[in-house]
Formats: C-alpha cells, structure tokens, sequence
C-alpha cells in the first residue's frame, strides 16, 4: 500500500475531524516544520488539494508565518522542466539581473532586475528596527536570485506557482508592526504594482471587549483560518491578500473585538469544511 491510499484512508470518514486530529500530531511531534494545529490543518488540506502526501508536500512547500509557501528551489526546477530558461548576468550582493525565456509563454525573453537598494527603500529588506535583515547580510546575492526567480517566473508563466506565494517573498513579509502593503515587492524592472483598496464592506456585528495584549500573535498562529474570513466571509481583503492588508478601521474593529472575531474567523472556517467527507475523501 502506498503512501496516498493509506492517508486516503486516514482521511475516511470523518472528514474534518481526522484532518485536526492528524494536526495536533504533527504540531506536537514539530515534523515538516508544523509548530501549530491551524498550521497542521493547512498542511494537510494542502495535500489533498494537490493530491500528495505530506512528506512530497515537505520537498516541495515550506510553511512560513502560517502560510504555505512554495519553495525557491522546486519552482525553479518546475519552470526549467516547462520548457523555460535563465540566463543570469548579474548575481552580486548589490545587483541581480536575469534573462527568463520560455519556449511557449516567452520565446522573445525577458529580462530582470533587482537590487538590494530597491529592497532597502522598500522596506523589504529591513526588520521592525530599520535595520537590514539577517538574511541579506549574511546571504545578499542568494536572496536577490530568489527574488528574481520569483518575480520572472510569476511574470512568465504565473500557473507554475499555482497561487501560492515563493517563500522568498513570504520571509520578506514585513514585521507586523510596519505594516506595508505588497505594493512593496518589487516587479519587473523594479516598478511596483499596489493592489487595490477592497470596497467598503459592512462591519460585523461583533460584541464588544478588551484587546488582548498581543493581537499580531493571535492573528499569526491562526493566519490561514483569520485570512480564509477576511477575505471569503466579509471581503475585507482580496485572494492574494492577508490581513497585514486590511483598512486602518478594519484593523481597529478587529482589535477591538478580538475574542469574538476570532470565534466567528473558527466557526466559519469549521462550517466550510467540517462535515465535507466527500471533500476531504477525493482520491490523492
């Protein structure tokens, strides 16, 4: 029996439920780089999307800041085997530039470049203290290859990503207490494309309480729960969003009522999938 039609029947037939109980394992056991249950869950039904088990999901995803990222390394490897090539012209600790071509979506090429002062006066590159990152200090010219790859491939031949962020960009994420937006992540050619405030939305009628002492803990440990009811239940945020990116009120109502909003963010999220079996039962 191989490894799918054993998780398959894991999974059978209690769906949601057997889904948290595997959670909770690999949060305890801190296996493939799962630290919480939420992170777990994600993981998990992350492998059913794609139909894999989760030690292929571990070659090729890593789980950062509560979201899965795809790793540099695999998507690289997936763009090469498309049918696509780079060639690099500069890889220092200041500058990288590359030539991406791809034999269907870009046979002309295209070319990319990223420099380390763009990421510095982005914010990109700098931690909550305006400092320049470890990362970058101790492995600049790896870090804006990463970037590069990432920014190519996107523009290239998006469907290779599958939606899912490169963990080079999720490590740059900045710290929660300099919120910026993803208009921050530089694209071709070094511009930046801000994504659109989401339309106005009606608040939610949440009971009022005390804000907990560390919010930004609360919404990190359950990020992919917190951002799946932003985005799908009260269209605060749009897909490629987080709640990094919500409105100033938006955060403040969140902070105000942060209790109920996380038990409404649960609840929510349980009733998309708890008790879809058929779901969580599809053959990997």
């Amino acid at each position: 029996m191989n490894e799918i039609s054993l998780y398959n029947q894991i999974l059978n037939p209690n769906g949601f439920q057997q889904v948290k109980e595997l959670a909770k394992e690999l949060a305890k056991s801190q296996l493939l780089g799962v630290n919480s249950e939420s992170q777990g869950i994600v993981l998990l039904l992350a492998c059913i999307s794609q139909g894999i088990d989760p030690l292929t999901f571990n070659n090729r995803y890593n789980i950062i800041q509560g979201k899965v990222a795809i790793k540099t390394d695999y998507l690289h490897s997936c763009f090469l085997r498309s049918g696509g090539s780079v060639s690099w012209k500069i890889t220092t600790n200041e500058e990288c530039t590359a030539t991406f071509q791809h034999k269907t979506y870009c046979p002309n090429g295209m070319t990319i470049t990223i420099t380390l002062k763009e990421l510095i006066d982005s914010g990109v590159a700098l931690d909550r203290s305006g400092n320049l990152k470890t990362n970058y200090k101790m492995h600049c010219a790896a870090m804006l290859r990463a970037r590069v790859l990432s920014t190519g491939i996107r523009a290239i031949a998006p469907m290779i990503t599958d939606g899912y962020y490169v963990e080079s960009e999720v490590v740059d994420f900045t710290p929660a207490d300099r919120v910026l937006d993803l208009g921050s992540v530089p694209t071709v050619q070094g511009t930046t494309q801000a994504l659109p405030e989401p339309e106005p939305e009606p608040e939610p009628e949440l009971e009022p309480a005390s804000e907990p002492k560390d919010i930004t803990e609360l919404l990190i440990e359950k990020e992919a729960i917190v951002n799946n009811f932003l985005c799908d239940k009260l269209h605060w945020i749009t897909g490629e969003q987080t709640w990094r990116n919500l409105a100033p009120r938006h955060m403040d109502s969140i902070k105000q009522r942060t209790a109920q909003f996380l038990e409404k963010a649960e609840a929510y999220f349980k009733e998309q999938y708890e008790g879809r079996a058929s779901y969580l039962a599809l053959p990997l």
